[in-house]
């Protein structure tokens, strides 16, 4: 069963919580998510905001082979806002 969580009136469904992300400390995604949601997001929001964003993807881990995300992927719920970023 997927777990569902609930941002400002959102249901989200969340993935892979038990993934570990970071070997070396055994920290996983779960624990990742927590971490921004509850001491990160206050002060990096602002910041982000309006900004055009990218991810870096790593499927298999920091060690594994790294991809970079600029479209969202399918199923991206309508509420996500996304614009054409231009570049040279």
């Amino acid at each position: 069963m997927t777990p569902i969580t609930e941002v400002e009136g959102r249901r989200l469904s969340l993935s892979n919580l038990d993934k570990v992300l970071y070997p070396a400390t055994g920290t996983t995604k779960g624990e990742v998510l927590h971490y921004y949601a509850a001491t990160v997001a206050g002060a990096i929001l602002p910041h982000l905001r309006d900004r055009p964003v990218s991810f870096l993807r790593y499927p298999d881990g920091p060690r594994g082979q790294l991809f970079v995300t600029k479209n969202p992927p399918p199923g991206t719920p309508d509420w996500v806002r996304t614009a054409p970023v231009p570049h040279s």
